[in-house]
């Protein structure tokens, strides 16, 4: 993790119980929404990033975890995010580590990687460059070459964490995020709550 101070018993929930639900996706208490989207994000999205960890597939592995972000800033602005709500969410969300480069890690990292599969894009000006590492204990830091360290591994544990923390907002602190529940809830019933998340099915 890149915060080695950070502590997650500062971010324990506590509400009281919410009735199972089985109506209409759009019409489930917010708890019922977020838990659908800490379900398929945690267990099915970071989930199959360690999986490729494992076996040596960084690159699948990466392109995940910055999919995610994406993922996360659309809920956190309330609609298709955009370059500035991916920063947004990540300089709010994500440890003061990665500040300085936040706009290379959307314009290098995430455009490059999404649109030309390579980790420095060749259609923007560029500050910093990246190497692409399993797990790094020198995550955010310069190589001998110039180049910002970026651990995968460190970036699946700060979604856990940014997750988490934005969760808790929501959750735990409603009346000081009342525009963040509203663009929450605007993109989660975005086409009636199919485009949310998904569900894994067996094979058949």
């Amino acid at each position: 993790m890149t915060n080695q101070i950070w502590n997650p018993n500062d971010y324990e929930f506590d509400f009281d119980d919410v009735p199972t639900y089985e109506g209409e996706l759009t019409q489930m208490p917010i708890h019922h929404k977020m838990e659908k989207v800490r379900s398929y994000l945690i267990i099915d999205v970071l989930g199959d990033m360690e999986k490729a960890q494992s076996v040596g597939a960084e690159l699948s592995a990466i392109l995940l975890g910055l999919a995610a972000i994406d993922y996360l800033a659309g809920f956190f602005v309330g609609r298709q995010s955009k370059r500035d709500d991916y920063i947004s969410f990540m300089s709010r969300y994500f440890p003061s580590q990665y500040q300085q480069f936040l706009d290379a890690v959307y314009d290098q990292l995430r455009s490059g990687l999404m649109h030309n599969l390579v980790a420095t894009n060749p259609w923007k000006p560029r500050a910093y460059s990246f190497t692409i590492q399993k797990h790094s204990q020198r995550h955010l830091q310069t190589d001998k070459e110039g180049k910002i360290i970026f651990s995968v591994g460190h970036l699946r544990v700060d979604l856990f964490r940014a997750w988490r923390m934005y969760a808790y907002d929501l959750i735990m602190k409603p009346d000081e995020n009342e525009n963040e529940i509203r663009n929450f809830n605007r993109r989660f019933n975005k086409l009636d709550g199919v485009g949310a998340f998904m569900v894994q099915v067996p094979d058949e």
